[in-house]
């Protein structure tokens, strides 16, 4: 028996199919032969898998549609792929398009709009479902697909182990086989380890030069005598495994990523890195596009949310400075030393009496005649680490520097909340994500007043993470109490895609997240570490270490993502894989500034074995405070 595999459209899609069939199945781009093909098909002479048919006998088709634009997935929808795809497992092809069919058919693979992580947790009922994958009505040899499976590889589907099962089951339909045939290949983009294989004694200065080379190569800009950054790569993925990048210009990317590359100049010996550094901090100080330099504005020296969007959020603002004050050190230079100190206080001036501050401050917040002192009056109820443990931090490493009292008062406030509601806080995008971010503070307040009870704070804090941690040291995704999150798993299939969101669908789903969690449970566990000596706390950062740098995307082709870390890695499957509703920043989403600075910042600190506090340069924070703190609060 001859087979045959038609592609008919797209055209320009890579063909990964190829190297897999066996020397009797016979690969068409184009409609020659396909009659007598089909012909000999309809007699049992011959199996035909169509791909990308504009038209067959019997079926009515319809409009391209593009999935992604609906939110849509791909669902199996029988047992054809045997017990170990079983329905309604989902699949992933990304931005994948497909011919609608009209005619009702029984179809192996659909598209549809659904909840849920591995499988549809709501069912299928009450969405639509398009066919993607059927036996043709006529005759059982013919296997018709909607949509292009052959770039499964190009395309990077996921989660690849389930795919490979797609495509043997494929290849044993075209050879007259009721198995699935193995297929052996390797993801074009995949971890840098497998997740038993020995790491070799250098793995985490690998990692490090290959993220200070990635950002070097691929997130770094020079644009009329600017120095930038652009915020990553989005979570979608084409048919040829290229993600967009996103050319967002963002205060928090701009200082979070200085520290990388003054870090690239100190440990790799990089000169054009050390400009590189100063160049990003002028761009984050001086430029009115990510900063308020209005000396009448309310919210006067902070860092923008975006580019053209001037929404402050203290939680950003302190990241940044955090990341340039680390590279300000690094580089012994105190050029915006007065800057960094003008965004602490009019973080502070804008901050109520308990040290809570409110998500984001804009333009709409002072209408009506409110004023930053308005909210430097009046105490936010909500206890938010998402939004306020880094600042916390920040506040607590400008006391270490300038010695005033106003930035201690207002972390120990807020912390002294903190620690009466752990772990049980109002949540953003998982619970765990809001138990990582406590730690940096808790680990400071250590290294600058090392009492009994701020070691039984910084405890409970490290307790709650560690716990968490399987025997691989592998920090599993935790949402929670769905009630008290902000951005929670979705409730419906129409919920789906909506809003941002967990990784999860619930508890238990075997996902990491590395831009709301790990990435901040790396840097405060070797805080931690630092500022107390315990082996619990070391061996724990050490584990997330290793975990690291086993998962760095490495890559052959995608060049743009070689040597970076994507948001979301599925544990189980040991594959960059999530839940996929989150509608701004999907598991395959590629953070400059929240993710890859912080991993690799905290893996350079651990090389120098020194902590993220800065202490160096307190002489010149001490002069310039009192000043500023005059200019920014005006006299008592």
């Amino acid at each position: 028996m001859l087979s045959y595999y038609h592609r008919l459209q797209p055209k320009a899609t890579p063909n990964d199919l190829a190297p897999f069939l066996p020397a009797n199945i016979l690969v068409i781009d184009g409609e020659a032969g396909l009659d007598e093909h089909l012909t000999a098909a309809r007699r049992g002479e011959a199996r035909v898998l169509l791909e990308c048919p504009d038209t067959y006998p019997g079926l009515e088709f319809g409009d391209l549609r593009y999935a992604a634009l609906d939110k849509m997935r791909t669902v199996v929808t029988s047992d054809w792929f045997g017990p170990e795809l079983p329905p309604p497992q989902l699949l992933l092809q990304h931005l994948f398009s497909f011919r609608e069919v009209l005619t009702p058919v029984s179809a192996h693979l659909v598209a549809a709009r659904v909840a849920g992580y591995r499988h549809a947790c709501y069912g299928l009922t009450d969405t639509v479902c398009f066919p993607l994958l059927f036996e043709a009505p006529d005759c059982p040899n013919v296997l018709i697909a909607t949509t292009s499976l052959a770039n499964f590889l190009s395309g990077r589907f996921a989660p690849a182990a389930s795919w490979r099962l797609v495509i043997g089951r494929l290849l044993a339909f075209l050879a007259g086989r009721e198995d699935i045939i193995p297929i052996d290949c390797q993801p074009t983009v995949r971890p840098a380890y497998s997740a038993d294989s020995s790491l070799p004694p250098d793995a985490e200065d690998t990692a490090f030069r290959r993220s200070a080379r990635w950002f070097s190569r691929e997130i770094l800009y020079h644009f009329n005598n600017d120095t930038g950054v652009f915020e990553g790569f989005s979570s979608g993925i084409d048919e040829f495994g290229r993600q967009s990048p996103m050319p967002h210009l963002r205060g928090d990317c701009l200082g979070e990523c200085s520290a990388v590359f003054a870090l690239n100049h100190l440990l790799l010996g990089s000169f054009s890195a050390r400009q590189d550094a100063l160049g990003l901090l002028k761009t984050l100080f001086t430029s009115k596009q990510v900063r308020d330099l209005d000396t009448a504005s309310q919210t006067y020296g902070c860092l923008y949310f975006y580019s053209g969007i001037p929404q402050v959020y203290g939680d950003d603002n302190s990241r940044s400075c955090l990341g340039a004050l680390l590279c300000e050190e690094l580089l012994q230079d105190t050029t915006y030393a007065k800057d960094i100190l003008e965004v602490a206080y009019s973080l502070w001036r804008t901050t109520g009496p308990n040290g809570l501050r409110e998500p984001s401050i804009g333009p709409q917040s002072f209408k009506d005649g409110q004023t930053w002192q308005t909210y430097g009056s009046r105490n936010f109820s909500e206890c938010r680490p998402h939004y306020q443990a880094w600042h916390w931090a920040f506040n607590l490493q400008m006391y270490e520097l300038t010695g005033d009292n106003c930035f201690r008062d207002h972390a120990l406030n807020a912390m002294r909340l903190a620690i009466d509601l752990f772990p049980d806080f109002l949540w953003q995008n998982g619970a765990s994500g809001d138990w990582a971010r406590c730690l940096l503070p808790f680990a400071f307040l250590v290294e600058i007043e090392d009492t009994p009870e701020h070691r039984q704070w910084l405890y409970r804090v490290c307790r709650q993470t560690i716990r968490h941690l399987d025997e691989h040291h592998i920090f599993r995704e935790v949402m929670g109490d769905p009630a008290k999150g902000n951005y929670p798993a979705p409730k419906s299939n129409a919920d789906f895609g909506t809003a941002e969101s967990t990784l999860l669908q619930q508890d238990g789903d075997p996902a990491c997240d590395l831009l709301y969690t790990i990435n901040f449970a790396f840097a405060g566990l070797h805080e931690a570490a630092f500022a107390t000596g315990n082996p619990e706390y070391q061996e724990a950062a050490n584990g997330i270490a290793d975990f690291l740098c086993r998962i760095q995307a490495v890559s052959d082709s995608q060049h743009a993502l070689h040597g970076a870390w994507f948001r979301a890695f599925d544990f189980e499957q040991w594959d960059f894989f999530g839940n996929a509703s989150d509608n701004g920043w999907g598991p395959w989403c590629v953070e400059s500034g929240w993710t890859n600075s912080w991993i690799a910042t905290t893996l350079a600190l651990r090389s120098l074995r020194r902590p993220l506090l800065c202490r160096a340069q307190k002489e010149v924070f001490r002069t310039l405070a009192p000043q500023v703190a005059e200019e920014m609060l005006g006299k008592e």
